[in-house]
């Protein structure tokens, strides 16, 4: 009897300690594995700050030797496709220091698209990256020259007056803004000033519009107070 006591409370002990072991390597797996996710949306976000910070007025031409902005979010495949300089080159490649690069929502998953060369040939030669996944929604907007946002670029007007075939060199905005909703680390907003973007006008702009609009706030007040005193 004394063996057979000995022997369960033994098999319970060992029992408690692979709970505890199993629950230490779970916690640890997990941990890992958020820790990888938030490696890859830092690494995602750090790419965007690269690509968008190092852009440059550069068209394109296309698979059919169409020329495309060098700034674009209304192509069907790409929320956003653009032209940036600065692609690092340590082996000494002989080629161009600018990269064509699209970024590309699925509805899930956030993918990073480059092309050896800028102007595309007749094969589609890109190359194509899984950045970030568990994605629930991932939206841009733009900062135009009067500091007011629009969901598009480029603008309607700039397409408008652009003549059929010809080279769009068209405007930049002062900024971007970047909005990207994870299942794991919610809603990240990020706000990229691009290279002409000045902080100065910038504020001084927002403190016109705040000016404009305290003294529009005050000519409704006095207006109500007269029309009330004749009442």
């Amino acid at each position: 009897m004394e063996v057979l006591i000995a022997v369960t409370i033994t098999a319970f002990i060992g029992l408690g300690v692979w709970q505890v072991i199993n629950s230490v390597v779970n916690s640890k797996d997990r941990v890992n594995q958020v820790a990888g996710e938030f490696e890859n949306l830092q690494k995602t976000m750090l790419f965007l700050e690269r690509d968008l910070t190092q852009l440059i007025n550069r068209p394109v031409r296309d698979l059919y030797g169409d020329f495309q902005p060098a700034l674009n979010s209304r192509e069907d495949a790409f929320v956003l496709a653009l032209t940036r300089q600065g692609w690092r080159n340590p082996l000494g490649l002989r080629r161009s220091g600018l990269q064509r690069v699209a970024w590309e929502y699925t509805g899930t998953e956030l993918r990073r698209r480059y092309w050896p060369t800028v102007d595309q040939g007749q094969d589609d030669n890109s190359r194509d990256l899984l950045m970030l996944d568990g994605v629930l929604s991932f939206e841009i907007r733009f900062l135009t020259s009067e500091f007011t946002w629009q969901d598009q670029w480029p603008a309607d007007q700039d397409l408008a007056n652009l003549l059929p075939g010809a080279r769009p060199i068209l405007p930049m905005p002062r900024g971007i803004e970047v909005t990207l909703e994870h299942e794991k680390f919610g809603e990240l907003v990020r706000t990229f000033a691009l290279a002409d973007f000045d902080v100065a006008e910038a504020q001084a702009t927002v403190n016109r519009q705040i000016e404009a609009s305290s003294e529009s706030d005050t000519d409704n007040e006095e207006g109500q107070e007269q029309q009330d005193t004749g009442t």
